[in-house]
């Protein structure tokens, strides 16, 4: 196989909007293989075409924070090992591993595995790809959850030893995560943003800012059979409606809504199947714990108990999601019963004397919203109609959402309504997002407790401590109330009723596109 490394220009992969469209293949790419002939509705055999409502934002894996990237990288990218539905470790590119002591684990690699480029799999790749994200140039939002690793070395070719510093719970669920995804070590060094290089089922073919990704499926693969389909063509497509009516013409076979009636107008059309999901993820209302007036906890709490988080879920979603805590009723057991959060129940009367007590009976503030999620502009009006009876003035500023992106990782915004991914444990959950000075603590949130808990729950094995742990956890966030967790997030999938073999879960939405087939 002739190597290659997907190459395109770095500003239109990071631009959201207005960048200038790549036409064509890229130089000296590898020709996909044969897609066959086009049938009546447009599309080739062997060819998926999928409806994507948000651009990617770059394609590193250790970097990037958007669903919309990992939506991509995650068919391009593999990890040491991944977990299935039942919560238990499966190998990946790691064929088996050894926990020597609470402190050392040792992988042993697949052998013969390439990159798209050709490049060999190796264990210098993997000390690569976690030392890149614990490297401060890199900047890496995940970098928190490395910073229990003292080494990793490369003990022979494909074998890998982590040494840490401190027993930890969560390590191999952080290691199957997304930004975990195993990266090339090369010489001179890929720029992964504008780059792509993965041992994935599929690889990049082409792609054209806010227009068409065009994944290709890896010919040199090391599954064997596996992916079923020759391309995964992604049409970006912001409007739902768009999304839907070109489900219903047969333009494309497969996309997801976050509207319950898009999904029963979808469901009510012939020919088209509904894949109705509850996810791990969770929608919020985040504040600035650094600025005026959120610096004071009695003002977050006063929002707390100002809203009401069902009637939102019932007003938005139509009754379709879970009141939430900081960790999401989805990942089971792990959850403290909202029932038993402080500052979770509405108390009018209640959140006006503390905003008395505060000195802010005339409260008024901005909710930065990304305009590109219809659901977030919906959970942000109600939310400011809600706050008005305790005589709260909440103000829509409404971003595209590359700009959006950009406020939130310079923290330059008073509020943010948004939703957060939780994975498959809850230190994945929440420790960058609460501990302080987190790698992804937008909230700017600091409190020694809180930290304290967030380590006992990251350094103890066992796995009814940890939970003990991260339900006193849950309760002392809903106090301080750094951001108002509101509710469980449902996924729907709309596909032609051809479209065989995609079966999202809780935590892995896309992962099953590599066995799918289109008939």
């Amino acid at each position: 196989m002739t190597g290659f490394s997907s190459r395109f220009d770095r500003r239109t992969a990071l631009k959201v909007t207005g960048a200038a469209a790549l036409a064509g293949g890229l130089p000296g790419m590898v020709a996909a293989q044969d897609a066959g002939t086009p049938d009546a509705s447009g599309a080739e055999a062997g060819q998926l075409i999928i409806g994507k409502g948000v651009e990617s934002k770059g394609f590193d894996p250790g970097v990037v924070t958007a669903a919309s990237s990992y939506e991509i990288l995650g068919m391009i990218y593999e990890n040491l090992l991944t977990f299935d539905d039942e919560g238990q470790p499966q190998p990946q590119l790691a064929e088996s591993w050894e926990i020597v002591d609470d402190l050392t684990y040792v992988f042993t690699l697949r052998q013969g595995v390439t990159f798209h480029s050709g490049k060999m799999l190796d264990a210098e790749d993997v000390v690569f790809t976690f030392s890149r994200i614990k490297d401060e140039a890199t900047a890496s939002p995940r970098a928190s959850q490395f910073t229990g690793v003292d080494s990793i070395e490369a003990t022979d070719k494909y074998t890998v030893t982590f040494r840490l510093n401190a027993p930890n719970g969560p390590f191999l669920a952080t290691l199957a995560a997304g930004y975990s995804e195993i990266l090339p070590k090369t010489d001179p060094p890929i720029d992964f943003l504008s780059e792509t290089d993965g041992t994935g089922p599929f690889m990049m073919k082409e792609f054209k800012a806010d227009t068409e990704t065009i994944l290709a499926a890896n010919p040199n693969y090391w599954q064997a059979g596996m992916p079923k389909l020759a391309t995964l063509d992604y049409k970006i497509q912001p409007e739902e409606t768009a999304r839907l009516n070109a489900l219903r013409a047969g333009d494309i076979q497969l996309t997801t809504l976050a509207d319950p009636v898009s999904a029963d107008t979808a469901r009510s059309s012939e020919g088209i199947n509904v894949i109705e999901q509850e996810t791990t993820d969770y929608y919020l209302l985040g504040f600035n714990c650094k600025q005026a007036p959120f610096d004071d906890p009695k003002v977050r709490q006063a929002l707390s108990i100002g809203i009401d988080r069902q009637a939102i879920i019932d007003a938005v979603f139509f009754g379709k999601g879970q009141v939430t805590g900081p960790i999401v009723p989805t990942l089971g057991d792990w959850a403290q019963p909202v029932e038993q959060l402080p500052r979770y129940q509405r108390d009018v009367d209640g959140a006006k004397a503390l905003l008395e007590e505060a000195g802010k009976s005339d409260l008024s503030f901005k909710i930065l919203v990304g305009s590109l999620y219809p659901e977030f502009v919906s959970i942000a009006l109600v939310i400011q109609d809600q706050l008005k009876d305790i005589g709260v003035t909440a103000e829509l500023e409404q971003v595209e959402w590359g700009t959006f992106i950009d406020r939130w990782i310079a923290r330059d915004f008073e509020s943010f309504v948004s939703y957060n991914s939780s994975g498959n444990d809850p230190d994945l959950a929440v420790y960058s997002m609460l501990t302080t000075d987190g790698s992804s603590n937008a909230f700017q949130y600091s409190d020694d407790e809180v930290d304290r808990l967030l380590m006992n729950g990251r350094t103890t094995t066992d796995r009814e401590e940890r939970k003990a742990f991260y339900q006193e956890l849950e309760v002392a966030v809903a106090e301080a109330a750094p951001a108002l967790f509101l509710s469980t997030r449902y996924a729907y999938f709309a596909a032609d009723s051809g479209v065989v073999g995609f079966a999202p879960s809780s935590s892995q939405t896309w992962d099953t596109l590599a066995q799918t087939t289109v008939s």
